[in-house]
C-alpha cells in the first residue's frame, strides 16, 4: 500500500495531502467525521450490492482519513 509509505523527496504530494495541509485543524476534524461516514455508507452499500465501485469509494475514503489523521498527529506533537 503505497499511501502508507513515508513521504520522500521522490514522491510527489497528492491533491488530498495538499488540500489537507492547507486546512485548519478544526476543519480537519469535521472532514474526519465526513470521511468516517462515507466509509461506513460505502461499506454498507457494498455488503448489499457487491459493487466494486462502492468498495473503491470506501478505500479512497480510508486513504483520505489516514492522511487527515497523519496531519493532525503532526500538528499536535510538540
Amino acid at each position: 500500500m503505497s499511501w502508507l509509505k513515508q513521504k520522500t523527496k521522490e514522491r510527489a504530494r497528492t491533491r488530498v495531502e495538499k488540500r489537507v495541509d492547507s486546512l485548519p485543524t478544526d476543519e480537519l476534524l469535521s472532514w474526519t467525521e465526513q470521511a468516517l461516514y462515507g466509509i461506513g455508507r460505502n461499506l454498507s452499500s457494498w455488503q448489499r450490492t457487491r459493487d466494486a465501485a462502492t468498495l473503491e469509494e470506501a478505500r479512497m475514503g480510508a486513504e483520505v482519513l489516514y492522511t487527515i489523521l497523519q496531519t493532525i498527529n503532526q500538528r499536535v506533537r510538540p
